[in-house]
């Protein structure tokens, strides 16, 4: 049977997974992270993914394809054009050729939130389902379209940016240069802004035990992204919306927010048909993403409903 490899790079970390179908179904046969390195620079980081492709090739010899996500905007050749928060000249830096030459085998690049939507709605919380969105809530926020098994990429390979819908007109300005994106209302610098805490994670212990300013404070943030999704359910109507990243797995005090908030404004639907679940891969969500993608580029069929 073939297997396909899966590189998650991040700042810190350097994500791996291995996959591999067996029947019908997709299952991990191999899981780890290694030290990323980012402040040695673009050549340096790229020289280790491709090392490690290669040695996955060894040590899975049926290897027969490679996804990597990455954390930024990238053109169709692999070529970064924006890695907001890796070191280093990234612009221009060719990153895909040195680890499809250290395999000889079908890679491919994807944005590190596309992998994380693609390895949820197929692997994840949303296996099974026809049409899914996923936003995924850190220091940014990312997000994703799966359709039929397949990752929705548009015309220029950036669909998906779901928190960089304009939401608040006179909003504050987001990293992507304009003013009012979902994404600065709902980060975890927000949540933290609004609930007087250093960190998204202190807010939600606060909000657990009963402090008012930080349960406002996920209140007003369920607000905004309760915008941010109802607009997706008018344009795509899915079956499931996936909230993914360390805010969302903290616990149910957000996503309860969030679906009391929705059925407010989601009019047009009833409360049965609006589906709001926590990620269930965890840490290697982008890796399984990503090896999935590698799947895709090598012509494997993802799923039953799937026509890739």
């Amino acid at each position: 049977m073939s297997k396909f490899l899966g590189l998650d790079l991040g700042g810190t970390n350097i994500k791996v997974a291995v996959i591999e179908k067996v029947g019908n179904t997709w299952k991990v046969m191999n899981e780890e992270d290694v030290p990323t390195e980012a402040d040695k620079g673009p050549a340096h980081v790229v020289s280790r993914l491709a090392e490690i492709a290669g040695k996955k090739q060894k040590e899975f010899s049926d290897l027969s394809g490679v996804g990597v996500a990455v954390p930024g905007l990238f053109n169709s050749d692999g070529t970064i054009e924006l890695f907001p928060n890796l070191p280093g000249a990234w612009q221009g830096f060719q990153a895909l050729e040195p680890i499809k030459s250290a395999t000889k085998l079908p890679t491919a690049i994807i944005n590190d939130a596309r992998a994380f939507t693609l390895g949820e709605a197929i692997m994840g919380a949303a296996l099974g389902k026809r049409t899914v969105a996923c936003l995924v809530i850190g220091t940014g926020v990312g997000g994703g379209v799966v359709i039929d098994g397949k990752i929705q990429l548009g015309a220029n390979g950036a669909a998906g940016e779901i928190a960089h819908q304009i939401i608040k007109f006179d909003g504050p300005m987001c990293g992507c240069g304009a003013r009012g994106c979902a994404e600065p209302l709902t980060n975890s610098s927000a949540i933290a802004k609004l609930a007087g805490t250093k960190t998204a994670e202190e807010a939600y212990k606060n909000a657990v035990a009963g402090d008012e300013m930080a349960l406002a404070a996920f209140k007003e943030v369920a607000y905004w992204i309760s915008i941010t999704l109802t607009n997706i359910m008018v344009v795509l109507a899915p079956d499931t919306i996936i909230i993914g990243g360390g805010v969302a797995q903290s616990g149910d005090i957000l996503l309860n927010e969030i679906r009391s908030a929705m059925h407010e404004r989601a009019h047009l639907y009833p409360a049965s048909d609006i589906n709001i679940v926590p990620a269930t891969l965890g840490f290697y969500a982008g890796s399984i993403g990503a090896a999935l993608y590698g799947a895709i580029t090598a012509g494997a069929q993802l799923s039953l409903i799937s026509t890739t």
